[in-house]
């Protein structure tokens, strides 16, 4: 079972920093922060991070989600996804776990699962504000 959400490391390298733009695949193992602009797909085995000032729009495969800025798409999270008190998600979500932050966006349906349960319970279309 996983631990608490920890927050990845402040002093964490941006893969794509504020103001710079990407578009295509993005894939990666360990911990990948974007601070930028990101349309595409992004696949890893590791922790995906955007950060406050991020933008992605793509599909996405990760272990871990770390949401601060914004992320629209198909997203699937096979360990966690944590949005914090300023994220903003659009489209699918699919985790196992899922952590919101008071004060965070969802626009999104969301499914929820142990591996190797029941059916996933879903969510539609839900917003959280403090």
């Amino acid at each position: 079972m996983a631990g608490p959400a920890v927050p990845p490391d402040p002093d964490q390298p941006s893969v794509l920093p504020p103001g710079a733009r990407f578009e295509g695949l993005l894939s990666f193992r360990g911990v990948a922060r974007v601070d930028g602009e990101l349309s595409g797909e992004i696949f890893a085995g590791g922790t995906l991070w955007i950060g406050e000032s991020g933008r992605v729009k793509a599909r996405v495969e990760v272990d871990e989600l770390w949401l601060e800025g914004e992320l629209s798409g198909e997203v699937r999270v096979r360990v966690r996804a944590y949005l914090g008190p300023q994220a903003r998600l659009r489209g699918e979500l699919t985790a196992p776990r899922l952590v919101i932050s008071d004060g965070s966006v969802v626009q999104a349906r969301c499914q929820t699962a142990v591996p190797d349960e029941a059916p996933p319970a879903a969510a539609s279309c839900c917003t959280s504000s403090s």
